[in-house]
């Protein structure tokens, strides 16, 4: 059996954007090289009703638990190669470490979860939120393609499958990779470049972030009805330029995301300003504009706290200006709290491995939001060069670290006698450089 070579899965050497759209062709090859990997390791291989991978194997002769390590592989456009392969590379790693050690009994799953960007369907997670019911069979043909709304969530999953088929034999169809497992487990780089900076202080040691919460999005689109006047002849106190409206209501977003972002509860952003039927001239007042809001939420705040927020913004705006706002809610979702326990089990794990913690949010949304499991949470490894771009970039060592700590993690999950009542707490014996760091809200402010 040939090793889990990272250079299989990553070119470390170049930072082409990568275009590997959710079930296109390019992300489906990359997909079967894992496949087949995943079969080199003696799994068996399932894809489910919307196009999930999971490749699974039982150790030992017992019944134990089942773990679930997995990200997803499609990208965004002109994207880099780290964001999302990384968890399942790690998780493949993982499992090949697993399975040579006879001293537990339980099931691997590696999962590979379907269309986690939005950036072709406008909709993330796809796959995960299937797994927990957020989004069924019965909405596959109402989400289309953003680029060509001829094509379907269905003739996507559809072609995909056809394809998988055409290339890989013995992969079993499912309703659903699984209904739901013991613990979830998720490595991802991150995507705020605080790890690499913390690393920079001490290159001696590790570090890996221990994600406490994951952010959710609230999604909206609104439509101003102005009116179109010379910008000449117009005095300004009479005008309804919409666009004046659009660029209020931008304003305050952004206020209001400074302000959550300062109280630990998300951040937001106005995305770009349309102008429909608007000709670029200088001296025309343009009579519609619409909008596009991203609200991150995090911790307490609800979506419909923020959106109680929004409107207040929105009802300011048209009082002012003397216009009509339209609010469309494209998405909404509440942010989740990982597992405080199995957090614990982290920090006891790099403590006795020599590896620095630093918990922190992820403010983006992330698979393991969704994932239907008892006990769940994710890890974050150091990156550089951004998110969601070519220069993006994370070191062979980082997603070592990551194995090492899954690997060293689900040793103890999976041990046959292990009970909670006997849980091992080690004592830190690391230097002051390299003790636990508790996360530091100022550290984004930075």
């Amino acid at each position: 059996m040939k090793k889990v070579k990272l250079n299989d899965f990553f070119n470390f050497k170049t930072q082409e954007p990568i275009n590997r759209l959710a079930y296109t062709k390019e992300d489906m090859d990359y997909k079967i090289k894992i496949i087949n990997k995943m079969k080199e390791l003696g799994m068996n291989i399932t894809v489910d009703t919307v196009g999930n991978i999971c490749g699974s194997i039982t150790i030992g002769d017992k019944k134990g638990k089942t773990i679930a390590i997995g990200s997803h592989t499609d990208s965004v456009y002109d994207g880099g190669q780290y964001d999302g392969p990384v968890g399942v590379i790690v998780g493949l790693q993982t499992a090949e470490q697993l399975i040579k050690k006879p001293n537990y009994n339980g099931t691997i799953k590696i999962a590979i979860y379907a269309c986690e960007e939005s950036s072709r369907f406008g909709n993330a997670c796809i796959g995960s939120k299937f797994l927990n019911g957020n989004i069924t069979e019965a909405d596959f043909e109402k989400i289309t393609d953003k680029k060509d709304e001829s094509i379907t969530l269905a003739d996507a999953i559809k072609d995909s499958k056809d394809y998988l088929k055409q290339k890989v034999e013995g992969i079993q169809e499912v309703d659903k990779i699984f209904n739901e497992v013991d613990y979830s487990l998720e490595a991802h780089t991150e995507q705020y470049s605080v790890l690499n900076k913390e690393f920079k202080k001490d290159k001696n040691i590790d570090i890996i972030g221990i994600v406490t919460s994951i952010g959710s999005a609230l999604r909206i689109k609104y439509d101003v009805q102005g009116k179109m006047n010379h910008t000449g002849s117009t005095p300004m106190k009479k005008r309804k330029n919409a666009v004046d409206v659009a660029s209020y209501i931008g304003l305050a977003v952004r206020k209001l995301g400074k302000n959550y972002e300062k109280n630990g509860l998300g951040r937001a952003s106005q995305v770009e300003i349309e102008t429909p039927g608007h000709n670029q001239s200088f001296n025309q007042l343009s009579d519609k504009a619409e909008g596009y809001v991203d609200i991150r939420l995090l911790g307490s705040n609800t979506p419909d706290n923020a959106l109680n927020e929004f409107e207040e913004i929105v009802k300011d705006a048209k009082n002012k200006f003397k216009t009509e706002v339209n609010i469309n809610v494209i998405s909404k979702g509440t942010p989740i709290k990982t597992n405080e326990e199995l957090n614990s089990k982290i920090e006891n794990v790099c403590n006795r491995i020599n590896i620095r913690n630093l918990k922190m949010p992820s403010y983006a949304g992330q698979d393991t939001g969704y994932i239907p499991a008892k006990q769940k949470t994710m890890i974050f490894i150091p990156s550089k060069g951004g998110s969601h771009n070519p220069n993006e970039f994370a070191k062979r060592r980082a997603i070592k670290s990551a194995t090492k700590v899954f690997e060293n993690m689900c040793d103890e999950l999976l041990q046959e006698n292990f009970k909670e009542t006997n849980k091992v707490n080690y004592t830190p014996t690391l230097t002051t450089k390299t003790s636990i760091k508790k996360f530091d809200e100022n550290i984004w402010q930075k």
